[in-house]
């Protein structure tokens, strides 16, 4: 790939952008792996914004091209790498968020074990794991059924949920997204972790919500210790 320059107001050499994106990448990946966020097959994908440029990088975490990073415009049309016809299809799905937000910078999509049992029983994961709280009240909602990587459901989700982090795709599993790749990564592993505890939870009388002001309490303690 040679070097390329995005607009005036943000200079970047892509070759540095991508090698970059691909050690995050790889960084992501290997917490994912140790977490046991990754489904068997390792299916998923993660991507980042190109600053200052309607394009994405993309990689897989499975496949004979894992980990190896495409840059694609907003138009989905490669400008660098590989891109594989499964690539290019979830890409669609990536920029429509990152369209929608376009504060954010990363997305990722796996099969995560429990998240996607979630999204598979059809229901939106609740917030009654106190980690979750860090990011609102707000339940993971639940984006309706469409076809392969159809962008329609979750560009809706995003839509009617301003404050929303994550989305499960019904009967196929999480979309989460933020700033960074490893930050995106870790609070997919959060999510995880939240729906595998809700889960035994529902197991043993259902999982119970959180107290009244426990959001409230959780941003003072924050506040106190991380100021």
């Amino acid at each position: 790939m040679s070097n390329i320059a995005t607009t005036e107001e943000v200079k970047i050499d892509i070759l540095q952008f991508v090698q970059k994106f691909e050690q995050d990448f790889a960084e992501a990946h290997q917490l994912l792996r140790d977490s046991k966020t990754l489904s068997v097959t390792e299916a998923g994908n993660l991507s980042l914004r190109v600053p200052g440029e309607d394009k994405i990088v993309i990689a897989a975490f499975n496949g004979p091209k894992n980990g190896v990073a495409a840059v694609v415009d907003f138009e989905l049309n490669s400008h660098g790498g590989t891109l594989t016809a499964s690539l290019k299809e979830v890409a669609a799905l990536h920029i429509a968020i990152l369209r929608e937000r376009p504060a954010i910078n990363a997305v990722v999509h796996t099969h995560s074990p429990y998240l996607t049992a979630w999204s598979i029983a059809g229901r939106s994961l609740p917030v009654r794991y106190a980690t979750l709280l860090g990011n609102g009240t707000d339940d993971v909602p639940l984006a309706a059924w469409g076809a392969r990587y159809a962008t329609e459901p979750v560009v809706e989700v995003l839509q009617k949920h301003p404050n929303a982090y994550a989305t499960l795709l019904a009967n196929h599993g999480p979309f989460v997204w933020g700033d960074t790749v490893i930050g995106v990564a870790r609070q997919l592993v959060f999510l995880e972790e939240a729906s595998y505890f809700t889960f035994l939870a529902e197991q043993l009388g259902g999982a119970r919500e959180l107290p009244a002001g426990a959001y409230e309490a959780v941003q003072l303690g924050k506040q106190k210790y991380y100021a």
